[in-house]
């Protein structure tokens, strides 16, 4: 079964395309206040309150692209398609800019489909009732770089080093429902605390409409898509050398199946190295020229630690950062939502590099080392699967062969050995931490 997006933009878009009687529609609107459709952001405010600069309409046309791409994912439930994963998407865009969006409409489908699994046919129509923003303000702050600061601890250590070396920084966050902002507005007070001047903050709220009937769509993997071009789009305002740089370490950048049942649904994209390659020509494709840097993509979690620009810093703020995938689980075993659940694989790498230098120390609703969850468990099964994988890497004699780390999606041939050597690392730093669970 297809499903059709239908984006409108203004209050004077009242677009309807011939569907075919059997494929559902979802209509959506952007920057139409008021409208039962209307897709909920801040950008405009966000942007005027910062005294910032005017978009170009690329930039505009790429933010509206990323909302709309992640408004389908989580619209569209998985559990409605034919094998209950993949999805087949036609997402109808205006776009002010339609000859360079045509142009690369296949590019942008490629990268769609690797970061979500689905089939994506995305058609651009020309933006009729396109209105440039005009930002109130000549003020614009000093920026010299922009990162991502999502409220985990990877973007926490990019923002030290960055800051460690005197850069004016813009800080990009992204909220919509549940607790994602408070985590990310402890971590910006307390980054603010030590560095003050030096930062501007974004944070943008995106709030597709909620769903009137079922639950919509909860795996988000396009989350990271419209991420990327918030900070694309900040970036651009202020020149197109500006640099957007996403911290994430490797490990979590792979994010190798842990078992050949975790290929599809439990093996995420979100800043895998083919995936950025591919949003990088998507941007050169349609004429945005800032860069995207991932300086920490040959790094473990516990190395990037261990090399940040001022641990001090570092020790003092990871009590106030958040990386688990499910903070508000806490609720269904009766403990106070906003810890950490301690069997997640984000929440077990980061125990594990944090253990690696001496840090370890976090609050989890489940301490996996002295009540390790049943295997047969939703709560079990990562922390299964992370016992299965060290068991094999031990019996390698450690070798980690190049199909392993090439299961989760094409690499560069020149990074290929760096990032085998450093899958190899990881796994080890994990194994260590889960050695007195280990038969």
């Amino acid at each position: 079964m297809r499903w059709h997006l239908i984006v409108r933009i203004g209050s004077a878009d009242f677009y309807t395309p011939t569907v075919a009687s059997n494929e559902p529609r979802v209509i959506v609107s952007i920057d139409n206040p008021g409208d039962t459709f209307a897709i909920g952001n801040n950008l405009l405010k966000e942007v005027e309150s910062r005294a910032s600069l005017n978009p170009s309409s690329l930039a505009v046309d790429l933010v509206n692209f990323a909302i709309a791409i992640y408004t389908a994912d989580l619209k569209i439930a998985r559990s409605l398609s034919e094998d209950r994963w993949t999805r087949d998407l036609v997402v109808h865009l205006p776009v002010v800019n339609l000859d360079a969006w045509t142009g690369s409409r296949e590019l942008a489908q490629e990268m769609l489909s690797f970061l979500t699994g689905d089939r994506w046919d995305i058609r651009f129509r020309q933006h009729e009732c396109y209105e440039k923003w005009y930002v109130a303000s000549s003020d614009a702050p000093t920026v010299d770089v922009v990162s991502l600061l999502s409220g985990g601890l990877d973007s926490l250590v990019g923002a030290i080093d960055l800051l460690e070396e005197g850069r004016n920084v813009a800080f990009i966050s992204h909220y919509g429902a549940g607790m994602t902002k408070s985590f990310q507005d402890d971590v910006l007070r307390a980054l603010e605390k030590e560095y003050g001047s030096l930062i501007t903050p974004y944070s943008f709220y995106v709030q597709p409409p909620k769903k009137r009937t079922g639950s919509g769509e909860p795996s988000m993997r396009s989350r990271s898509i419209l991420f990327l071009s918030l900070g694309t789009f900040v970036a651009s305002l202020f020149s197109e050398k500006i640099p957007l740089v996403v911290a994430e370490n490797g490990l979590i950048s792979l994010n190798v199946p842990l078992t050949s049942a975790r290929i599809g649904s439990l093996s995420t994209r979100t800043t895998h190295p083919h995936f950025i390659a591919l949003y990088r020509k998507l941007l050169d494709s349609i004429g945005l020229d800032n860069p995207v840097e991932l300086p920490y993509r040959f790094q473990t979690k516990g190395e990037m630690f261990e090399q940040v620009r001022n641990p001090e810093v570092l020790k003092r703020l990871v009590p106030v950062t958040m990386s688990c995938s499910h903070p508000e689980s806490g609720r269904y075993l009766g403990k106070k939502p906003g810890n950490h659940c301690g069997y997640c694989v984000p929440c077990i790498i980061r125990r594990a590099s944090l253990a690696a230098v001496g840090l370890d120390n976090d609050n989890c609703n489940i301490d996996i080392l002295t009540e390790a969850p049943a295997y047969d468990t939703d709560r079990g099964r990562d922390f299964r699967a992370f016992q299965m994988v060290i068991e094999r890497h031990k019996a390698s004699g450690s070798k980690v062969s190049l199909f392993d780390v090439l299961e989760s999606g094409p690499l560069p041939p020149d990074d290929i050995k760096e990032y085998v050597a450093m899958y190899s690392r990881g796994i080890d730093e994990v194994g260590q931490f889960l050695e007195p669970t280990l038969s």
